[in-house]
């Protein structure tokens, strides 16, 4: 591993460490290795292509990799993106790291330092001048709360002069909307009437708010008029009951020419799209619909009301940013990131974009450059926004609580809650006999696993980089446990407390069954149409992942397991399959109703899991006989059956997730 200097920084790439006399940072393994790349080729410009197939060898190509890493590399040498010192990017080329001439600089002779001075101040002036009025700002260090009252708030909406917070406070169906002046802390009720409200959005000379209020599960778009001199609500108007679909989006944008943009998503089919509501006509116009693996998640119509942002699920863990120009129609890709979008908005200037994703800010300029917002922050982000001056970022902070909570066959009315912290608690996988399961825990804002053993819980992967994590199986002795990140297998030893790192050039997939008889791994990826996946066998002695097909086309499932034969078992709502040896389909049972929830196979034991309003049905089936076995249990209120037993003698739900919810400012 090389060793170099980067202006008044120390390189050690062996350490991925980065330092200089009063400085140290350790950056990820990946970001060393982009620094590697840029450094064999300084001075000379590296498309984004040629630095992903470098660090990623094999991969699906995927931009936001590489701008990740350049992020947290400026981040790192402590320079600033708009005025970068070492790393430049060159726009539609890639980035290139200049060649340091500390050597030239010294042969300069005494006679040449007058001219040299002269042309510098020429370019300082003429670089002042064309630098934007509005500098974008990237760094803020306080974080402040904005009410103090203790109910939850949440879905807040700035006025566009900057001066009121829309909010909502309450909890479910006994919110409020409020409204808050800024300035002088005064804060008013506008809603007469108790019920669940969000998607807020404000009108363009803010004398009235358009919202989405829902009783007794219908749902309505609807405005309201506000006088702000005396601080009191005025007239609302129902603009709109939802029938057929439901309205998803985080706000409301309102527009100049009385327009609503919105997304809604079909009730019969789950199709996304991004509609205008002429509010005079009460016309509906499709503007985007979604197709296939996309899924349109969040929406932001831009200060000077002439594009629309789009934040969009792509499949795989990939989440895409579009900017629609409402000018022409046109639809153009800024970036694609990974690991989900919390929440999009523009900047003042027009220019840029707030991301808001998990627990880290994200400013994306129209050029697709990304560059994080450092704070530090262990909650959930959510529909972050900066104020009208761009020198604070208001947000809604959320802490989600899941626990895990144990049901047995012999006692079915005593539940007893076996994991319990203030974080969220998830995905419990059993051990091949039961007798102990592994879950992942967010405790600290961090994606760890935990191993649940008799009562003691034990951290058994620390996933340092912060992973996200798809899936968890165990190997057929127990000895170990896999995981698996974007591109990443983890093997972890459970006596030694070690694991070892698999990268694989594939793409993302989730771990669902060990293999009985070969060095393998069944997992699945998600179908183009977004909802259902495909089945496909990771090899781990040649890190390959097969696909299983059907009379020509790929399969489509829910759950699935594997007998001790291998062959392959799948369920849709109602049906279950199986792929014999010579890969044909069959048929093996099928449901009255679309209720299945999960499958398993053992000994030619067929186990359907089904779920009904208030209880959970279990059938096992002979698969040579044909003898069928029923019984159910009263599931649990407001709780989730997330995983069974292998003899069906124990269930493990998770509670309902308990958030609650905080508006900050950072500034």
């Amino acid at each position: 591993m090389a060793r170099y200097r980067i202006g008044k920084f120390a390189i050690d790439e062996s350490r991925c460490l980065i330092s200089s006399q009063d400085y140290e940072q350790i950056v990820e393994p990946k970001v060393m290795d982009v620094l590697h790349t840029l450094y064999l080729n300084k001075g000379e410009v590296v498309s984004q292509e040629v630095i992903f197939a470098k660090v990623w060898p094999n991969a699906t190509y995927n931009p936001s990799s590489v701008q990740r890493c350049i992020a947290l590399l400026r981040k790192a040498l402590q320079e600033d993106a708009k005025n970068p010192q070492f790393i430049i990017t060159h726009p539609k080329r890639g980035y290139s790291l200049e060649k340091v001439t500390e050597g030239q600089a010294k042969t300069l002779k005494v006679q040449f330092l007058p001219l040299l001075v002269v042309l510098l101040i020429s370019f300082v002036v003429i670089a002042w001048q064309l630098t934007p009025q509005q500098k974008v700002n990237t760094h803020f260090n306080q974080l402040m709360p904005l009410t103090s009252s203790e109910l939850n708030e949440a879905n807040l909406s700035l006025s566009h002069s900057g001066k009121y917070l829309a909010f909502v406070r309450g909890d479910k169906e006994s919110q409020h909307i409020w409204i808050k002046e800024l300035l002088t802390e005064r804060e008013v009720r506008l809603t007469e009437d108790a019920a669940s409200y969000y998607a807020l959005g404000w009108s363009t000379s803010d004398n009235a708010i358009a919202f989405v209020k829902t009783v007794d599960q219908t749902q309505s778009l609807n405005t309201l008029s506000i006088d702000l001199s005396r601080f009191l609500p005025l007239e609302q108007t129902t603009v709109s009951v939802f029938n057929d679909s439901v309205l998803t989006s985080h706000h409301i944008d309102w527009g100049a020419d009385k327009r609503l943009y919105y997304i809604e998503k079909e009730k019969q089919n789950n199709d996304t799209r991004l509609v205008s509501l002429d509010l005079n006509t009460k016309q509906k116009t499709r503007l985007v619909t979604a197709a296939q693996q996309d899924w349109l998640l969040v929406s932001a119509l831009s200060k000077d009301g002439t594009k629309i942002a789009l934040g969009m699920e792509a499949g795989q863990n990939k989440y895409r940013i579009d900017v629609l120009d409402l000018t022409n129609r046109k639809l153009q890709t800024i970036t694609i990131i990974e690991d989900g979008i919390q929440g999009l908005s523009w900047h003042p200037n027009n220019q840029a974009l707030l991301i808001s994703q998990r627990n880290q800010l994200i400013h994306l300029d129209l050029g697709g450059e990304l560059q994080l917002i450092p704070f530090n922050n262990y909650q959930i982000i959510r529909d972050a926004q900066y104020t009208s001056n761009a020198e604070a970022i208001l947000m809604e902070l959320v802490n989600v609580d899941v626990d895990i909570v144990s049901q047995t066959r012999a006692k079915p009315d005593t539940l007893t809650k076996l994991v319990d912290t203030s974080s969220i608690d998830f995905l419990p996988v059993f051990s091949p006999d039961s007798t102990q399961f592994v879950f992942e825990s967010h405790r600290f804002g961090l994606k760890q696993l935990f191993l649940y053993d008799n009562g003691k819980q034990t951290r058994i992967f620390a996933n340092p980089d912060n992973h996200e994590l798809f899936g968890i199986v165990w190997s057929q002795d127990a000895r170990q446990v896999y995981t698996a990140s974007k591109d990443t297998l983890f093997k972890i030893d459970l006596s030694s407390g070690t694991y070892e790192s698999i990268p694989h050039g594939n793409h993302s997939f989730y771990l669902r069954e060990m293999y009985h008889n070969e060095n393998a791994i069944l997992v699945s990826y998600r179908a183009e149409d977004g909802q259902t996946f495909h089945p496909a066998k990771f090899d781990l002695t040649s890190l390959t992942l097969t696909p299983f097909t059907g009379s020509g086309k790929r399969l489509s499932c829910y759950g699935m397991d594997l007998d001790e034969q291998d062959q392959i078992y799948f369920s849709n709502s109602n049906e279950v399959f199986r792929v014999n040896s010579h890969g044909d389909i069959e048929t093996v049972w099928q449901a009255a109703n679309n209720d299945i929830i999960g499958i398993s196979v053992s000994n030619q034991q067929l186990a359907v899991t089904m779920e009904y309003a208030d209880k959970v049905s279990f059938q096992r089936i002979d698969l040579a006989t044909a003898k069928t076995e029923r019984w159910q249990l009263a599931q649990p209120k407001q709780h989730m059956l997330i995983n069974s037993a292998h003899d069906l003698s124990e269930f493990l739900y998770l509670t309902e997730p308990i958030r609650t919810r905080k508006l900050v400012k950072l500034q």
